[in-house]
Formats: structure tokens, C-alpha cells, sequence
């Protein structure tokens, strides 16, 4: 019996093309986001010089910490909405149903930002600060000073209203993401597990969503670098201060305001700073997207250390 060895050959050459394009792609990948944190680091070298990193930081801490607050309230908002959101399309709506909800959430996710915050700017921020904001800090707000608010002299812009609406922005974003991983999960591994006598919301908590857990903690990590990095809604509601805010219903701002409101004017030393408040940035994304993954393994660990 003869082997066609050229013929095996060829069969692997094309295996072997699209390993090399591959890999040529995650090597341009990694390269393209090297280059820009060296870029950043050496225009951010003046401002380093001039002062330590303590000390820049300290300076800049207000919108240091607008930028993590808005960002984690905009997952907040977005992520149980989202998730849900993707189950129902993808579990439970007619197929009617929800090629309907799916053209609606690409058309929210295609509206303009600057949309969104003319919106905010003129119903949705009165509309949460005479709601949610005054009861938040009506009961939780006795306990936590950081959620209290001034009920007779309200402010106009907070951070939590900014990061409510990036919340807003970025549920198109996992559902539309979520939907398509929870999609991805092989019917005989629900099929099997109902066979077994499991209800549909049995299948769906641990069959569908632990299957899909690594892929929605993407797109978790891709909605977080768009909150992080939202500028001209944020622009439009957050207030503008530069300090540190005593509470959450207070104006401040974010590293992606500071950099655009103070960028056009900005002379050489201050465009250095500005650059070193983009490397902060930089870093703020990579921790929390980081902070993120561990907290999702630490609970993975504790669910099956429960069952």
C-alpha cells in the first residue's frame, strides 16, 4: 500500500499558511499595543521628571477617581441588564421576538454618543436625580456618606449620573456579545441536562451560563474599556470638578474629560501631564479588566466548592 506523501503535503500547507497569518496577526496585535504604552511613557517623561509618579497621581486623584467610579457603575447597570437581556433572546423570545429586540439593541448601540448625553443633559439627568438618586441616598445614603446627598440644594451633575448613562450606552454592547456566546453553547449539553429532569432556569444557571462564563467576562472587559474610555456624554453630565467628590451624587470628572477639555489649550508641560494621565488611564483599564477576571475565578471556586 503506497502513501501519497505529496498529497499529505499539501493538505497541511494550508493549515500551516493560516498558522503563520495567525500568528503574524497576534504578534501585530501585541506590538500595536506596545508601541502605544512606549509612546505614552516617553511623552509622559517631562511631567515624571518635573514630579514624582506619588505626586502626579495625588494631583490628579479627582479624576482618577471619576474615571473608576463611572466605570464601575456603568457594569453595574449594564452587566445584570445585558446578561439577562441575552438570555431571554437567546432561551426564551420567539424567533419573531427577538429578531425584533436584536435590531433594536444595534440601533441603540449605533446612536452617537453626544445623542446620549444631549438626552441626559435635558430629561435623563433630572429624571435620576429626582428618583433614584433621592432614594438611594435616602436609605443607603444614612450609612454610607459616600451615596449621601444635599436634598435641598441637589447638584445639577454627578458622577453617578455619568456613570449611570455609560451603563445605558454599553447595554447594547454585552447583550449584543453575551447573546452571541450564550448561542455558542452546544444544545445537547441543555438537551442532556433537562433530560435529566432540570427546569429551564435549572439548564440555563448551571449548564448555559457556566459554559459561557470565560466569553461573557470578555465582553464584560470590552464594555468596561468603552466606559472607561467615554468622553463627550461623560463631558456633558459629570460637572467638570477636578476634586475628589465626599459623595458619588456630587460633579467631578474623569481622566478622558480632563484630557479633552484642557488638551486644546494645554501647553508643553500641562500636554505632558495630560499624556501621563493617559499611561494612568492605560493602567486603570488593564487593572480593573485584571480585578475582574480574578473576582470571576474566586467565584467560580466558591460555587463549586458549594456544590
Amino acid at each position: 500500500m503506497s502513501v501519497n506523501l505529496t498529497g499529505s503535503r499539501s493538505l497541511l500547507s494550508p493549515d500551516r499558511a493560516f498558522r503563520a497569518i495567525a500568528l503574524m496577526a497576534a504578534i501585530a496585535t501585541a506590538t500595536t499595543l506596545a508601541i502605544i504604552f512606549i509612546v505614552l511613557v516617553a511623552g509622559s517623561v517631562p511631567a515624571i521628571s518635573e514630579s514624582s509618579i506619588p505626586e502626579l497621581i495625588a494631583a490628579n486623584a479627582g479624576p482618577i477617581f471619576g474615571t473608576v467610579a463611572t466605570a464601575l457603575i456603568a457594569i453595574v447597570v449594564a452587566g445584570p441588564i445585558g446578561i439577562l437581556g441575552a438570555v431571554y433572546l437567546v432561551e426564551f423570545a420567539p424567533k419573531r421576538v427577538a429578531i425584533v429586540l436584536t435590531f433594536i439593541v444595534e440601533l441603540i448601540a449605533a446612536i452617537p454618543s453626544v445623542v446620549f448625553g444631549l438626552w441626559a443633559l435635558n430629561d435623563l439627568s433630572v429624571r435620576l436625580r429626582d428618583s433614584v438618586e433621592w432614594w438611594i441616598a435616602g436609605s443607603i445614603g444614612k450609612i454610607l456618606p459616600f451615596l449621601s446627598e444635599d436634598s435641598d440644594n441637589p447638584a445639577a451633575d454627578s458622577v453617578f449620573r455619568a456613570g449611570f448613562l455609560v451603563g445605558i450606552m454599553i447595554v447594547p454592547l454585552v447583550v449584543s456579545l453575551s447573546r452571541e456566546i450564550i448561542r455558542a453553547v452546544p444544545i445537547s449539553l441543555r438537551e442532556g441536562y433537562i433530560g435529566m429532569g432540570a427546569t429551564r432556569w435549572e439548564t440555563i444557571r448551571h449548564v448555559v451560563l457556566p459554559t459561557a462564563r470565560i466569553g461573557i467576562i470578555g465582553a464584560l472587559m470590552l464594555a468596561l474599556g468603552r466606559a472607561l474610555g467615554e468622553t463627550i456624554a461623560v463631558t456633558m453630565v459629570i460637572g467638570g470638578s477636578n476634586d475628589v467628590p465626599a459623595s458619588l451624587f456630587q460633579p467631578g470628572s474623569t481622566i478622558a474629560t480632563r484630557i479633552a477639555t484642557t488638551l486644546p489649550e494645554a501647553g508643553p508641560e500641562e500636554k505632558s501631564v495630560l499624556i501621563a494621565l493617559g499611561v494612568i488611564l492605560f493602567l486603570v483599564s488593564l487593572g480593573l479588566s485584571l480585578a475582574m477576571r480574578l473576582a470571576a475565578r474566586q467565584t467560580a471556586k466558591i460555587t463549586a466548592s458549594v456544590k
